[in-house]
């Protein structure tokens, strides 16, 4: 499987789990998926640090939605690619 595929593959896991998440006190579920779908239509190396920062919106949506674990398993997934 190409690099772009598995990435992709990674991206819509990811845009899935968010779908069935609530908003989070700090955190707002439309924007974490307007974040990854700009990321799959335009991958770029600065949209993933943004998406999977420690402080940001996704992680957040995770942490209150409890799947804070995925998360970080999404996150080694897509630093590794």
């Amino acid at each position: 499987m190409k690099m772009d595929e598995e990435v992709k593959r990674v991206l819509y896991a990811l845009r899935e789990k968010v779908e069935s998440s609530a908003d989070a006190i700090y955190a707002d579920r439309s924007e974490a998926l307007s974040d990854i779908d700009a990321l799959l239509i335009s991958p770029s190396k600065s949209g993933f640090k943004a998406l999977l920062a420690p402080t940001a919106n996704l992680q957040e949506l995770s942490i209150e939605n409890g799947w804070g674990d995925v998360f970080n398993e999404f996150a080694a997934q897509l630093e590794s690619l």
